[in-house]
């Protein structure tokens, strides 16, 4: 007869679970793609409007949790992760700002503020400019990347305690590992790496394939969607096969590097004054007007910050349990201060230069973008067309793409590594090179084939519908930090 043979180390509940979902998921939407997406959006709109409070509170509060715990005498531990690699500030702080990000920044930057002009708050077109402008570095800023630090706060201080223990929230959230409660966890932790990576392709891909359509001259259909899939499995794949060290880190530095000279050129070749005039001025909005932002309803709030604030609570078990993955002899302080600042400031740099290069277009009647979104143009095809309009536009279109591909990679691979990371029994124990492959082939898959046969907005409403539940898991997580932190003083 035979038998499949299960490593000892693999945590079987953590596999099934993942089998399990993707299984239920892809029979529903494939079967169904525009009644599940219809069904899951309106879950959303149901949790969106009863639970908008509670996002914005609860992100408002972490944020405010972290810096507490970073100033005080716990935020000088240090992490001290054994077998683990120890990496300079530079390749650290390329991973974590790639891996929390993905080509949804550039897809954004570029054209976020047409959402906020569109839909004007006073009718005072100055005023609404600005709001435009300010809103996406509150969106990008301090709070999300605060959501993000938090369950690798609760990780690290659960390492510093008990080194082995398994990096899923069953792992530092219960002391019996078996059942219902460990499999409720577990669920949560994975299904939201999974609808993460699916909602990474629907966003990412559609603007590759423009790119590569604009760049060639060629139709945008589906096969040039596949080719555009077929690269980043073969680039990401390999960089989770080779691991942290020799694939992760130095598609992460490629990334960094790349995206520095390309802001760098827009920035020198295109209106230079008009982008130093106008970025200093949002984010000095956004400061004076942070705790109204955080805590007060307007008429974003619902459609933005809500549903940005349940994105990034969906994303944070990836993100935080990767983000200590690489943060070997790094302190609480640094993993803190370090999220919230060089993610922050790396998430302005990228949205003063590209969104202001937008708009400046938009002023200058070279592209009308807000007028574009209004005629229903896809946002992909007005983001292309604005890229192509600055100085050197078809270079910088071809550059636009290969950063934009690397970007969607860094964030697969990172996903791909945490997920074979829980499928470990305990930390101490490295996934295999095939296991980690078998994730980046799993979570590429299964979405793919969902978003091209048109379920690919399922994963959209997916996604934040798992994020109310982890509300009340990450309020379990500021108390393990709290408990884990008065033990860490005693030690």
């Amino acid at each position: 007869m035979f038998k499949i043979k299960i490593n000892p180390l693999w945590n079987k509940s953590v596999l099934l679970i993942t089998f399990s979902f993707l299984i239920i998921l892809s029979s529903y939407v494939l079967t169904k793609p525009n009644e599940s997406a219809e069904f899951f959006k309106s879950v959303y709109d149901f949790f969106a409007i009863n639970f908008e409070s509670y996002f914005l509170i609860i992100g408002f509060i972490i944020l405010l949790i972290l810096i507490i715990v970073a100033c005080s005498p716990v935020g000088s531990k240090r992490l001290n992760l054994e077998g683990k690699d120890t990496f300079s500030y530079f390749s650290w702080g390329s991973m974590l700002f790639a891996t929390g990000l993905g080509a949804a920044l550039l897809y954004w930057s570029t054209i976020e503020w047409t959402m906020y002009l569109n839909e004007p708050l006073d009718g005072n077109d100055r005023d609404d400019l600005l709001k435009a402008r300010t809103y996406p570095h509150f969106h990008w800023g301090f709070t999300g990347w605060a959501i993000y630090c938090l369950p690798a706060v609760a990780f690290a201080l659960a390492l510093i305690k008990k080194p082995n223990s398994p990096l899923t929230f069953s792992g530092i959230l219960l002391k019996n590992q078996s059942g219902i409660f460990r499999i409720i966890l577990d669920l949560f932790f994975i299904g939201a790496i999974l609808t993460g990576a699916g909602v990474g392709l629907t966003l990412s891909f559609p603007l590759i394939s423009a790119v590569i359509s604009e760049i060639f001259m060629i139709d945008k259909n589906t096969y040039l969607d596949f080719l555009a899939l077929i690269i980043c499995l073969v680039i990401f794949g390999s960089s989770v096969y080779l691991g942290i060290q020799k694939g992760i880190k130095r598609l992460s530095n490629l990334n960094i590097i790349l995206v520095i000279f390309f802001l760098l050129f827009i920035l020198l070749s295109g209106p230079t004054e008009y982008i130093f005039k106008n970025t200093f001025e949002p984010i000095g909005n956004m400061f004076a007007n942070f705790f109204n932002f955080s805590l007060q309803s307007s008429e974003y709030t619902l459609d933005w910050t809500v549903f940005y604030w349940a994105w990034y609570f969906a994303l944070a078990p990836a993100v935080g349990t990767f983000i200590v993955n690489v943060s070997n002899g790094k302190s609480i302080r640094e993993i803190i201060f370090g999220s919230l600042l060089i993610g922050s400031f790396g998430c302005f740099l990228h949205i003063g230069i590209l969104s202001n290069s937008s708009i400046y277009l938009y002023e200058t009647g070279i592209l009308d973008s807000p007028k574009l979104v209004d005629d229903g143009i896809g946002l992909e095809s007005i983001i292309v067309q604005t890229v192509s309009s600055l100085s050197y536009g078809f270079y910088l279109l071809i550059f636009f793409g290969i950063i934009s591909i690397i970007f969607l990679c860094t964030t697969y691979d990172s996903s791909s590594y945490i997920l074979a990371t829980a499928a470990m029994k305990n930390f101490k124990n490295e996934p295999s090179r095939n296991l980690r492959l078998f994730f980046a082939v799993m979570l590429v898959i299964q979405p793919a084939l969902i978003m091209f046969l048109g379920g690919g907005e399922s994963f959209k409403w997916l996604l934040v519908i798992f994020s109310v539940p982890l509300i009340f898991i990450n309020i379990l997580l500021i108390f393990t930090i709290f408990k884990n932190a008065i033990k860490s003083s005693k030690l």
